[in-house]
């Protein structure tokens, strides 16, 4: 199982009712690369199995976008 302590959601709202959330790694950040591992349409809110899937995906790349 996947550790998610570098991980975490992040959300900007250009408009009350559809809010923009994104998965960010943390660890990404510190090294200087895109920190920003998915965003999702305005308005949707992933399930934490799918913030978990993303992120688990997102290592299996090595840790890029």
């Amino acid at each position: 199982m996947i550790d998610l302590n570098g991980y975490r959601v992040s959300a900007d709202e250009p408009s009350a009712d559809a809010p923009i959330v994104a998965l960010v790694c943390d660890i990404c950040g510190q090294h200087g690369k895109p920190s920003d591992v998915r965003w999702y349409e305005p308005g949707y809110a992933p399930s934490i199995p799918q913030l978990v899937a993303d992120a688990e995906q997102h290592e299996k790349k090595g840790h890029t976008p």
